[in-house]
């Protein structure tokens, strides 16, 4: 596609949406809902399209911080520096939950120095951004597997840092780069995991923030790693084995009760997976706290959301499962909904109906303030060796983080392409070795695969209601990954975790097969990864 036809294509949507929110106005709080922008630059009339007054102003230093209506926002400062947290915080290690106390630890770390307040922000749980602004300079880092999305980039000397890159795009006119473009038409595309090589954005002037990475801002913007910074403790025997389980277990039980506490109406989702079920005999002690439910968007979650159910029931805790409609033509408002739901994840998710329809159903149910989700404990479970059924390299490259990501067919230009931005981004953010003795496989997980995908699913699911992960703590995963490889690939640590927690759920033995791990799949996922890689060695050597 030209460049000139990508712009009025972009330029075609953008009305469009403008019609449908001048024609619905009580879908403009759903625009880049529980979003934020952080700018140099003032934006006069806030009333109009895309903030339709739904936006708070902040002006910090000389930046002003537009936050949607819907999101939180804490400030404190101290002298010559200010910081904010945008989403929220709690901590595990010292139980304080006001983000206004966190803020100030996190300064007080800061002025130590940079060492020190990475340390501090490494023991908050949640889903945030914090950023640290003085005088004209800021840094700005996420939580710890980079879910709270952020974006950012120089465009007409001015500074951006945003949740989504469609708000920018639609303020700037900026237009959608001509390979995401390709890329996302592409019928393999959808098989992954739908989203986008290294860090990039749909627009060449912005790039995306991931875990342990900060970008520090002068003149330009620049992205520094920050964690890890040593090896990590490796468990040797049994005694230390049960001191690490107990460990875990301990400080999820906390972030729980710290959930319980922040806020009045929560729920668990669930599912009969090793994460979920992990959280949920974790919560032991606090059940009369939470809500439960699962829900069915395609048939194949009625297995998950039933043995839910009957974990649920043995527990004697009330568990709701919401059957999800079937067809778009139940949903009121559906094409309306999903324009702006795409809008909103800038065009690059692609996702399909019944996705769709959950984040809309949940919406209109409004049903929790906040929901607590699991996956983020995947980083420990070794998923792609399991996806491949297969050792990994100790040292992996940028094809193979590419095909972890999108399977490739009769598009070998594109393929390269985005080997190319996978190259450019495992340097740029130093990750073209090990770090010390983390796998190279673990750190793909969680700063590319959590990093990308997790960040613009949880952006979907904000047109929804919060959430948050009492699994999303560095500290906390850090001593995950003390274990021995084997026994987080084979989910002895988690069971263990269970075990430890809540000895009726370990004993009822119900697991769920995951999909992506079956025999056939696992066998075709082996034979694409050696083609691909094979090939790609070969033609690095000429």
């Amino acid at each position: 596609m030209l460049r000139e036809e990508c712009k009025l294509l972009m330029e075609k949507k953008v009305e469009n949406i403008k019609k449908i929110l001048q024609e619905k106005p009580e879908y403009r709080e759903t625009l880049f809902r529980r979003g934020y922008l952080i700018t140099d630059r003032k934006i006069d009339n806030t009333d109009e399209y895309p903030f339709y007054d739904n936006w708070k102003v902040h002006k910090i230093k000389t930046f002003n911080v537009y936050v949607h209506k819907d999101q939180d926002f804490y400030e404190f400062t101290d002298d010559k520096l200010s910081i904010i947290m945008i989403g929220h915080a709690y901590n595990p290690f010292d139980m304080k939950y006001d983000e206004n106390e966190l803020l100030k630890d996190a300064l007080d770390a800061y002025k130590k120095n940079k060492e020190t307040f990475f340390d501090k922000i490494s023991e908050f749980t949640g889903i945030h951004l914090i950023v640290v602004f003085e005088n004209d300079k800021l840094i700005a880092v996420q939580d710890c597997a980079g879910i709270k999305s952020c974006y950012f980039g120089i465009i007409n000397s001015k500074k951006y840092i945003t949740s989504h890159p469609q708000l920018v795009a639609d303020i700037c006119n900026l237009e959608m780069d001509e390979f995401v473009k390709k890329l996302v038409s592409l019928k393999c595309y959808n098989i992954g995991n739908r989203y986008l090589p290294g860090n990039i954005t749909p627009y060449k002037e912005l790039k995306r923030l991931g875990g342990n990475t900060y970008t520090q801002c002068i003149k330009n913007f620049k992205i520094n790693r920050f964690y890890p910074t040593k090896e990590h403790f490796e468990v040797k025997n049994e005694k230390q084995y049960k001191e690490c389980i107990n460990k875990i277990a301990i400080l999820m039980n906390k972030n729980i009760e710290l959930a319980s506490k922040k806020w009045n109406n929560c729920a668990i989702s669930l599912s009969g997976g090793m994460d979920s079920k992990t959280t949920l005999a974790t919560a032991n002690g606090l059940y009369d706290k939470f809500k439960y439910f699962s829900f069915i968007s395609k048939d194949s979650e009625a297995i998950d959301s039933n043995a839910a159910h009957e974990i649920c029931n043995s527990l004697k805790l009330k568990h709701e499962i919401y059957n999800i409609p079937s067809s778009n033509e139940e949903v009121k408002d559906f094409e309306i909904l999903k324009k702006i739901i795409n809008h909103n994840t800038s065009y690059f998710m692609n996702l399909p109906n019944h996705e769709l329809r959950k984040y809309i159903y949940l919406y209109r149910l409004n049903g929790y303030d906040i929901e607590l989700k699991s996956w983020v404990s995947e980083i420990a479970r070794v998923f792609i060796e399991r996806k491949y059924g297969m050792k990994m390299p100790q040292k992996l490259n940028e094809r193979q983080f590419n095909i972890f990501q999108t399977r490739y067919f009769m598009c070998p230009k594109v393929m390269h392409k985005a080997d190319m931005y996978y190259y450019e981004f495992m340097k740029e953010i130093e990750l073209r070795e090990p770090i010390y003795n983390y796998e190279h496989a673990d750190l793909f997980y969680w700063e590319s695969r959590l990093g990308a995908w997790g960040t613009s699913v949880i952006s979907s699911l904000d047109i929804a209601h919060k959430i948050t992960m009492p699994f999303n703590n560095r500290k906390l995963i850090e001593v995950y990954l003390y274990f021995q490889h084997k026994d987080r690939k084979n989910d002895r640590v988690h069971k263990d975790v269970i075990e430890y927690s809540n000895k009726k759920i370990a004993n009822m033995n119900i697991e769920i097969a995951n999909k992506y791990f079956h025999s056939y799949r696992i066998i075709m996922e082996r034979v694409y990864y050696y083609v691909r890689t094979i090939f790609y060695k070969k033609n690095r050597g000429k």
